[in-house]
């Protein structure tokens, strides 16, 4: 599939009930280009999305891909049982389709991991 570099995607974001965060229970709808991260458009779009290393380390940024595709071509730690579980990490995830996202799963997402054996899971569930 080609793109050109100006291509767009909407990305649907929602924000649990049951989220910490202010904007919880609401859905925000943003447009992403193909070579911007989800993290950079939502916070240019007004959206405030946890992170904390916005470089794929940390996990701070995890979500749920309800639909649509990313990639993560410069995330430092995400694995590929990540990506079948249906995890993206916002702040290196680039939607390469029209995409809908349950944000602020970081407790879901260490729990994941530390199922899976993968870092930071039980390094930062027994802290």
């Amino acid at each position: 599939m080609t793109h050109s570099s100006d291509e767009t995607w909407t990305v649907t974001m929602v924000i649990p009930e049951e989220s910490s965060l202010a904007a919880a229970g609401e859905t925000h709808r943003i447009e992403v280009a193909e070579d911007e991260t989800i993290l950079a458009a939502g916070r240019s779009a007004g959206v405030w999305l946890p992170a904390d290393c916005q470089q794929g380390w940390c996990t701070a940024c995890a979500a749920r891909l309800r639909n649509g595709e990313v990639v993560h071509p410069h995330a430092r730690r995400y694995y590929e049982e990540d990506r079948e579980a249906g995890y993206v990490l916002l702040c290196t995830a680039k939607p390469r389709a029209d995409t809908t996202l349950v944000i602020d799963q970081y407790d879901d997402f260490l729990e994941f991991r530390a199922a899976n054996d993968k870092p930071p899971g039980n390094s930062k569930l027994n802290s």
